[in-house]
């Protein structure tokens, strides 16, 4: 016998034996969903470390649009002309699009790295150079060193996210999937939060510590993520997938609510990795390549869609609010107040989710998301015919109110996100999404300025026309090519996939080999 048959006679009889010690049904399926998240304590507390690079990707998207509201900042890197101190809109754009560029470039880059050396080394890696760039924007003089700073922390940022909802997926438990791969919208609204915090009471100071003390408190996430990573447990389909299989054991039994479920949990994953890699072994494709094959073009194809819908209901807008707010003449007072309430709806939104997402579905959830939002940009639109104070106050207000719509878009796009992948492909997948998510965020974040600039495009309220349009779109793609995958086991999704289903059919198809007739 061949040592490459022994191990399939070893990995087959270990399947086996954690097949025998699976329950007919999982104990927790009958338990409250608060329940099960404190009894599973250890990978909650893992998946919120895991999301600080959403808490740190929120922290420095809102962080920019507020210093170009701060007079100092204004004064550092902006030009004298006769109206005050002014930012070119051309820097505005290069800063914005090249931090995206270095979040794609960080995020396409960190899923070889991932199937390499493992998460652990990722959320390192992220750490250290986040730090790094952090400090490159507290010391920056001039607007070429606060770009470098931009770049090194965009690249940081890609190879958090990235790796965090790879994480995340790899091991929450079926029941609490959903919630968790959706607390990343909450770590990202927090984010933002924390960030208005500080800025918003440092908005009349007229030396540079008002935006240096901003920079100097986003060094606590980077700092946090590079800590605790030396603490955490590896993923256990990583170790699967190198063939570490009791060190993957130990893992579970660590973790898991009861060690004594980790054989059966060990079983799974084996059994869905070996099964992929067959289709793998037998398509002879690799890498990178079989996220644009077959069907795995339609995963990742709902993946990028997914990373891609918090552009179309206006996130990149709603970030540039405070600027948008200020330079169309409201008071900085103001300008905190709306964005501050806006904000809180986000992340009240986003803990509501939490407590629908496994009853509701992924699906209904985020049309209902997008419905709401062409609702907001269309009282949007209609306010921008008139010019006056009420008007302003208006859009001021529907601006405040698309906070509302982050919550159940962006978490259960991200819960499907992190399910629909091969599990073998995950981090890649994964890696290809936050790719396009930032090479979109690239777009928007050029064109944006350029829109509502006074200077520039002017269109003010007529915002609302464009994101009324582009959440109608939305509703349209996530019909026909969002799958519904709640309640879902990764093997189950695998099935559904090969057998090429319809995507709004996913929920009510029930006729699988996996399940007993």
């Amino acid at each position: 016998m061949t040592e490459e048959t022994k191990n399939e006679v070893f990995h087959l009889e270990d399947a086996i034996k954690g097949i025998q010690n699976i329950p007919e049904h999982d104990p927790q399926d009958s338990l409250p969903v608060w329940k099960v998240l404190i009894d599973n304590y250890k990978i909650v507390g893992l998946s919120l470390f895991a999301n600080l690079g959403g808490l740190m990707y929120g922290f420095d998207t809102m962080a920019l649009s507020l210093c170009l509201s701060m007079t100092a900042f204004e004064q550092q890197f902006g030009q004298e002309t006769a109206s005050g101190y002014v930012i070119a809109t051309w820097w505005q754009s290069v800063w914005n699009a090249l931090s995206q560029i270095a979040c794609m470039i960080g995020a396409w880059g960190i899923g070889k790295v991932s199937d390499t050396w493992g998460r652990r080394v990722c959320f390192i890696l992220a750490g250290t150079v986040g730090m790094v760039g952090v400090a490159v924007l507290y010391i920056a003089s001039n607007s070429r060193v606060f770009l470098a700073g931009k770049i090194v922390n965009g690249l940081a940022l890609g190879m958090a996210l990235a790796t965090g909802q790879s994480y995340v997926s790899e091991i929450a438990p079926l029941r609490i999937r959903g919630i968790l791969l959706s607390a990343y919208a909450f770590s990202m609204n927090l984010g933002l939060m924390i960030s208005a915090s500080v800025a918003f009471s440092r908005m009349n100071i007229m030396s540079s510590s008002a935006y240096k003390v901003l920079f100097a408190a986003g060094w606590a996430f980077p700092s946090l993520l590079l800590l605790l990573s030396w603490f955490i447990p590896e993923s256990p389909h990583f170790l699967v997938q190198k063939g570490k299989k009791e060190a993957a054991q130990h893992v579970l039994e660590k973790i898991s609510h009861n060690a004594s479920d980790a054989p059966a949990i060990l079983a799974d994953i084996v059994r869905v990795h070996e099964h992929e890699e067959q289709m793998h072994n037998e398509s002879k494709q690799a890498g990178f390549l079989d996220c644009f094959r077959g069907n795995n073009w339609r995963r990742t194809r709902i993946i990028i869609y997914c990373n891609g819908l918090t552009q179309m209901i206006g996130v990149t807008f709603q970030s540039n609010g405070p600027y948008f707010l200020t330079s169309a003449g409201m008071s900085s007072n103001n300008v905190g107040m709306i964005i501050e309430i806006g904000i809180a709806f986000s992340i009240a939104s986003a803990i509501g989710t939490w407590f629908i997402i496994g009853v509701v579905g992924r699906r209904k959830i985020i049309m209902a998301g997008l419905v709401v939002s062409a609702m907001f940009y269309f009282l949007m639109g209609i306010a921008a015919i008139w010019s006056n104070s009420t008007a302003l106050w208006t859009i001021g207000i529907a601006l405040e109110l698309t906070w509302w719509t982050m919550g159940p878009v962006a978490g259960p796009a991200m819960a499907i996100a992190g399910e629909v992948s091969q599990a073998r492909l995950r981090a890649q997948s994964q890696s290809i999404g936050f790719a396009f998510n930032y090479f979109f965020s690239c777009v928007w974040n050029v064109v944006v300025p350029y829109m509502f600039n006074t200077d520039e495009g002017n269109l003010g309220g007529k915002m609302g026309w464009i994101f009324l349009a582009t959440s109608l779109i939305s509703v349209v793609i996530v019909y026909f090519e969002f799958p519904e995958t709640k309640d879902r086991t990764y093997e189950e999704l695998d099935e559904l996939f090969e057998r090429k289903i319809p995507a709004r059919h996913f929920a009510n198809y029930a006729q699988l080999s996996l399940r007993p007739e």
